[in-house]
């Protein structure tokens, strides 16, 4: 039973909203909440100090409440850690936080602490917003958009996991993008202009096809958000480049749609990468060659192996 499996029991028994955030009106506003979990075992390559597995527990919790248009506006922080944890390691973690407190312009006001055998993070931020950007409401002819390029996080995780070879410059992007991911906070610049939007760190498949899933539209995706390096790499390593590409995880881009009048604008704002178009019909379709091909749905899903 996986996470998935998990929360359809939960939906079975509690409505819950199936979208990056939770939220409920209140007058003419929203009110958002959001709540994330870390576990190091699972979230975190043991190559991160604990600074930065901190610090990505508040990307992770960003990321989500961004992509829906919505700035927050405090944090709460519970903490578990096992009792081998020392002083320093403690003032580790919250430097973690801090950085991250200046970094995003975000502040903790409170939280709780625990005892545990693994390192747990679980963070919640709330925010208001007049409108939430919904997954489900992709319009048929809209842009879809990236703002990201993909593949290196799982280029990342290949050098550290399975001691994959790669160039100096390669190496050090890719590790990059997994010790210190970086959540896209430019996003709420242009969220005014957007349809459907999503987080993407279950991976570029799972993303995609949720989005088009929900909506209940076809995404033709004709330019893939990655680079030559990435194939390159692929190449070398003996690795399917579009298992790096689409179902590595970890990247904190956003996948939007928008209308095709709103593109110059967005361009204006902020760089984005044009991948494909909304069209009507269901599934994720990728241009191969000169033909297109179904894209399933695969990306990183907890408790998946268990």
């Amino acid at each position: 039973m996986n996470e998935k499996d998990i929360i359809d029991i939960i939906s079975k028994h509690i409505k819950l909203e199936h979208d990056d955030v939770s939220f409920i009106r209140l007058n003419d506003k929203f009110l958002v909440l959001k709540c994330d979990m870390l576990v190091r075992s699972t979230d975190a390559p043991k190559e991160m100090k604990l600074w930065q597995i901190s610090r990505k527990s508040i990307v992770a919790t960003l990321s989500d409440m961004v992509c829906k248009g919505v700035k927050p506006i405090a944090s709460l922080i519970s903490l578990a850690v096992p009792n081998t944890f020392t002083r320093k390691d403690i003032n580790s973690l919250v430097r973690g936080f801090k950085v991250a407190e200046e970094e995003f312009g975000i502040k903790i006001i409170g939280g709780d602490t625990n005892a545990a055998d693994d390192l747990i993070i679980d963070c919640i931020m709330a925010g208001f917003a007049d409108n939430i950007i919904r997954r489900d409401n992709a319009k048929e002819g809209d842009i879809i958009i990236s703002t990201g390029l993909f593949g290196y996080t799982s280029i990342g995780l290949k050098i550290l996991l399975e001691d994959a070879s790669a160039n100096k410059r390669l190496r050090k992007k890719a590790l990059e993008s997994i010790l210190m991911p970086k959540p896209r906070i430019e996003f709420l610049n242009i969220a005014n202009y957007v349809n459907s939007s999503m987080d993407s760190s279950d991976g570029l498949a799972a993303t995609l096809n949720e989005l088009s899933s929900l909506s209940k539209k076809s995404f033709m995706i004709d330019n893939i958000p990655t680079t030559e390096e990435v194939y390159e790499f692929a190449e070398s390593n003996n690795y399917d480049p579009e298992e790096l590409i689409f179902d590595g995880g970890e990247e904190y881009e956003i996948i939007a749609t928008l209308p095709k009048e709103h593109i110059d604008k967005v361009k204006s704002i902020m760089p984005i990468h044009i991948i494909g178009r909304v069209e009507k019909g269901s599934g994720v379709y990728i241009k191969s060659d000169s033909r297109f091909k179904r894209l399933r749905r695969k990306g990183f899903i907890h408790l998946a192996n268990k």
